[in-house]
């Protein structure tokens, strides 16, 4: 693995610590997003939208044709 990434920091003109700093920023913000996921589905698992929640607004949108 450790070769790939010299490979490829190179090829950007990275330090491997500056690689290795964008690897973790990335891999954290991917969990974060992940966790935001999660509990968004557990609240609509809980509270789950109803048929009637967008009619009022769905209603009063007009569509060009």
């Amino acid at each position: 693995m450790l070769s790939r990434v010299d490979r490829e920091r190179k090829r950007d003109g990275l330090t491997r610590t500056a690689a290795i700093n964008e690897a973790l920023r990335l891999w954290v913000n991917k969990r974060q997003y992940e966790e935001a996921m999660r509990r968004d589905h557990e609240g609509y698992e809980r509270h789950p939208v109803g048929e009637d929640e967008f009619g009022p607004i769905l209603g009063a949108q007009t569509w060009p044709k």
